[in-house]
Order: C-alpha cells, then sequence, then structure tokens
C-alpha cells in the first residue's frame, strides 16, 4: 500500500487494494516515511475505513492535533472495551475517544469542570461500559499526570456504548432517556422501589437495553404468529394481570411517544420479567 499522507510517527493515510483511501495506525508506522513510499505491512495494527461516518478532513485534522501519546491511549482503550465486552466496536469509537480525552485533557489543565448529570443512569443502565471507562480514565491520569474525575469517566462509557450499538443514527443517551423514561412508567403504575442489586431488576436491563435499541432503530421482533404463540400470549396475560397492565402503559407510552407497537412476543417477555420483579417486591 503507498502511503498518501504521514499524519503522524504512528498514523498514515494510504491508498489500499480497492483504490480506497484508508487511514492506518501502528507504532512507528510513519517515522521517517514519506509519501509514495511503501507502507510496512507487518507494522499495521490497525485499520480505519470510516466510510461516511466521519468526513476525511475532520479525520486528519483530529490525528494531526491530538497528541500522539493520547491516540496510543485511545486504542489501548478501545481494545481494552473489545475484549471485556466481547463485542465489536464500530470504528467512530476510537475518533470519539481520542477527540474526547484530548478535550477532557484541555478542560482540566483549564480547571474547567463539566457535571455528567447522566452519571447515576449510565451506572444503573451501562456499568460494565462504566467499569471499563473507570479503568480508562485511571489509566489517562496515571500515564498523562492529569486528574479527570468521574463524571469524565460517565462521558467515556457514553462513547464505548454508542460504539456497541448496531445502528449510527442513535446514540447512548437516547437509549438511556428511553429507558429511564420507561422505567418511571413501571415505578409510579406499581408504586415500588426498584431493589436494583436484585439478580431480576438486573436481568429486566439487560432485556430493557436491547429492547429499546430496537425501538430507537424501529425494529420489532420479527416472528410469524401461530397458535401456538397466540396461546402462550393469552396464558401469560391471563396468569400475571398486574404486570400485563404495566406492560400495556409501556405499550401506550411507545406508541404516543416514539409510533412503535410492541409485538406480542416483545408483551410476553416484558410481562414475565415484570411479573418476577413485583413477585420479588412483595416477598
Amino acid at each position: 500500500m503507498e502511503i498518501l499522507k504521514i499524519l503522524n510517527n504512528n498514523v498514515v493515510i494510504v491508498t489500499n487494494e480497492e483504490k480506497e483511501e484508508v487511514i492506518l495506525m501502528g507504532n512507528g508506522l510513519g517515522f521517517q516515511m514519506k509519501a509514495g513510499a511503501q507502507v510496512d505491512d507487518a507494522k499495521v495494527e490497525k485499520v480505519f475505513k470510516l466510510e461516511n461516518q466521519v468526513e476525511p478532513e475532520q479525520i486528519e485534522k483530529i490525528f494531526s492535533e491530538i497528541p500522539e501519546e493520547i491516540i496510543s491511549i485511545s486504542y489501548e482503550i478501545v481494545s481494552y472495551a473489545t475484549r471485556t465486552l466481547d463485542k465489536q466496536l464500530n470504528e467512530i469509537a476510537f475518533i470519539a475517544i481520542a477527540d474526547h480525552l484530548h478535550s477532557a485533557i484541555q478542560r482540566e489543565k483549564n480547571n474547567i469542570q463539566v457535571k455528567n448529570f447522566l452519571l447515576w443512569d449510565i451506572k444503573r443502565f451501562f456499568p460494565n461500559e462504566l467499569k471499563i471507562a473507570r479503568k480508562a480514565i485511571q489509566i489517562v491520569n496515571q500515564k498523562l499526570s492529569v486528574h479527570l474525575p468521574d463524571d469524565e469517566a460517565g462521558f467515556l462509557a457514553l462513547h464505548i456504548t454508542n460504539a456497541g450499538i448496531d445502528n449510527s443514527h442513535e446514540d447512548a443517551v437516547s437509549l438511556t432517556q428511553l429507558i429511564e423514561e420507561i422505567l418511571t412508567v413501571i415505578k409510579y403504575t406499581l408504586k415500588i422501589n426498584f431493589v436494583e442489586n436484585d439478580i431480576y431488576f438486573q436481568r429486566f436491563i439487560t432485556h430493557l437495553k436491547f429492547f429499546s435499541e430496537r425501538v430507537l432503530k424501529n425494529s420489532p421482533l420479527e416472528k410469524e404468529e401461530n397458535q401456538v404463540e397466540n396461546e402462550l400470549f393469552l396464558l401469560v396475560t391471563k396468569q400475571y394481570p398486574e404486570a400485563f397492565e404495566v406492560t400495556k402503559k409501556v405499550a401506550d407510552l411507545l406508541k404516543t411517544r416514539r409510533n412503535y407497537t410492541i409485538s406480542k412476543d416483545e408483551q410476553v417477555y416484558i410481562t414475565i420479567h415484570l411479573a418476577r420483579i413485583i413477585e420479588k417486591t412483595k416477598d
């Protein structure tokens, strides 16, 4: 692959075999190299083929302005998050994290603090991503001798969550807000306080995250309704009437605010989860 442009010692822009411009990253990849030279394939660690998500000029600007140590740490964070979550993160994550860390460090140097008002919700809904983000902030603070607060870990967790959502048009903030809306309807309909460390509640939150992603993408479960499924729906709604009434409230909310119709399968899953939570609360 021929080098078109050198952004720094570790990042270059090349033309691949398909005659597309891509960004390559690797230790020393651009060191003492010149445009027109052939890239050392053995040094390539990451290939960024960003398609239309980010303009090439913006990418060049980010890689040119952000210090190499932040770029290196950001790559380390994405690699760690990918391994820990066992989920492929989209390529925009690296750019977003590097850009955010650079801005956060500049704010810290200027003694400017930004409060993360979603931190509590992030802790509830995305605990794994927040754990990774907090580890990342520790690494940044240690390696760069800064003191980024826990609020920044929350923002970082949102970027990590964004990167794992299979929909470029939605983001973790929208997902967090939707989950909170649904939980609020449930809480005030049942007039209960959730036991947030309870295993049933945690399982429901996990289900709710995937369900909410489908709502944001307007992509309901697609299953053929047959006699067995109809019978299961009737059985569950009859057996758990209190839980089903709450499910209907959630359905009304989503229909009104999101123009989303909950399928019978989804109603069954939500009703069963709620029935367990109700039973546990009464116990």
